[in-house]
Formats: structure tokens, sequence, C-alpha cells
């Protein structure tokens, strides 16, 4: 029996590991949408990279990286996308929610599939893929439609988000070939913590409201500490869990693995007494996770 096994969970080492991020992702992302009524959203971004940091640079200290490098544009590019990206996860998060902001995020292949259409010309779409295309976006405008409570310049950001992570899912397959996954991480994670401490202080001494790119700072209180700290390791388990993921698999049978996080933040949502999203708003989601599904199988 064990013989059976070990070749199986060998063979789907990548699917495996994209679980497992999925899964710390969704646990992540409640917890952030639930500091978010006590801190601004850059303030969080600020927490998530900040708790990582130090177990990437002591293991880079401990174990330096074996790469060709030679990419430092590329990887600074990377790390740019990255804050970014994490901008619009956190600002998502707090107003328009956990599964929502997830079921954006999981729309990213659809976005891969536009990107490397543009971008590489001898890359042609099919009529098929077209389809899934249009059912995925479709399925963003039933998100849209329905949430009347929420101002469309939030929804703006989640597709935002989604455009930023289909682009930083491409930059980790290109960044993997020439640096160490840890050195991949590392820049995301600094460009992140370097961006959120500008934000803050802007917000604090230039006395800026709390917004988008601004934010005023707010100590946190008791047991504050620890949410901050699991928040923090949940998000470094992310990052490396995808970076393993990659090393392993296709960019696309991830993506599609990948999705299972929009499933994860329902089960959440409802163990937490949220209930589930209205029928109009389910079909919006469905539709944008076969999309995006499809369009990975290719």
């Amino acid at each position: 029996m064990l013989s059976k096994i070990h070749p199986f969970i060998s063979k789907n080492k990548g699917i495996g590991f994209m679980l497992l991020s999925s899964l710390c992702f969704a646990m992540m992302s409640a917890m952030a949408q639930r500091m978010s009524k006590f801190f601004p959203s850059v303030e969080l971004v600020l927490f998530r990279n900040a708790v990582g940091l130090p177990f990437l640079i002591l293991s880079l200290w401990q174990k330096p990286a074996l790469q060709t490098g030679g990419k430092l544009g590329f990887l600074i590019f990377r790390g740019l996308l990255g804050a970014f990206t994490l901008y619009c996860l956190f600002y998502a998060l707090e107003h328009l929610g956990l599964s929502l902001t997830n079921t954006y995020g999981q729309a990213f292949p659809l976005f891969i599939a536009i990107f490397t259409f543009i971008w590489i010309p001898t890359e042609s779409l099919k009529s098929k893929q077209v389809l899934f295309l249009l059912m995925g976006f479709m399925g963003i405008l039933l998100i849209f439609r329905p949430s009347a409570d929420k101002h469309w310049q939030n929804h703006s950001v989640g597709l935002l988000y989604a455009m930023g992570t289909a682009l930083g899912y491409m930059a980790i397959k290109e960044a993997q070939k020439y640096y160490d996954s840890r050195w991949v991480i590392f820049s995301f994670m600094a460009a992140g913590f370097t961006a959120s401490c500008i934000s803050l202080i802007l917000g604090t001494w230039g006395n800026l409201p709390n917004s988008f790119w601004s934010g005023q700072w707010v100590s946190p209180q008791g047991t504050q500490y620890i949410e901050i700290i699991i928040m923090g390791l949940l998000a470094l388990g992310v990052q490396s869990f995808t970076t393993q993921a990659l090393r392993f698999e296709k960019t696309s049978i991830v993506g599609a693995v990948g999705n299972s996080a929009v499933l994860f933040s329902i089960i959440i949502e409802i163990i937490l007494g949220h209930g589930l999203p209205d029928m109009t708003v389910m079909i919006g989601m469905a539709l944008v996770i076969v999309g995006s599904y499809q369009i990975s199988k290719k």
C-alpha cells in the first residue's frame, strides 16, 4: 500500500503544495478581513510582510542561494508588482469580503490567457478558449451587478488584484529560472514592507486619510499581536507553498488547483456565521471558477 502511495505523492507534489497554499491563503484572508475593522489596509500589508521577512533572511544567511542571477531588474519588477497586488488584496478584503475577493483572485487564469495572447504572437486563442473567457467575464459581471451596497470602484480593485495575480504567477515562473525561490519571495515581501512603511508615514505624519495608498498607524493591543504573527506566518506559507508548487507543476495546473481557495473561503465564511452569498453572486462565482479552470486546462 505504501509503495503505491509514495509514487502518487511524488507525482502530485505541485498539486499538494497548491492545496496547502490555498488553505493558508483562505485562513490568512479571513484573519485579514477581521483585522481590517481595526487597522487600515496598508498597515495589514506591513504586518503581512514584517513577520515573514526575518525567517527568509535567516534562511538565506544559513544557506546562501545557488543561482545564476543576472536579472535584477526583473526581480525588482516582481517585487513591486507583488506589493501592488497586496495593496489590492487587503483593500478588497476590507471592502468586498472574503469569498468575493478570493473569487476575483482566482480569475487570474483568464488574464494569463489574455496577456499570453497579447505578448506572445505565436499563442492564438482557440474558439473554445474564447468561449470560456467570455464565460468567466460573464461571471464577473454577475458578481458586479447585485452588489449595489459595494461601490464599483471596490470591484475595480478586485479586478486589478486578479490582473496583478496573473502577472505575478507569470513573473514567478520566469524568475525561478535565474533565482533561488527564496529570493523571489524576498523581493515580493521586501517591496511590500517598504511600500507599506512609506504609506503609513504619509498617512500618519502627513495626516492623510485611510485609503488605498495611505493609512494612519494604529497600535496593536493585547491578543492582536498574536493574530498578527499567525497572519504573517500563514502569508509566508502561501508564498512558500505557491513557489514550490510552481517548481513541480505547470502554471496552468497550479492556477486551476488554486481555485480551491474560493471553496475554502466559502466554508470559512459559513463557519464564521456569515452565510452564503446570494444566488446571483454564487452563479457568477461558479462561472468564474469554471471558466478559469477550463482556460487553465487549455
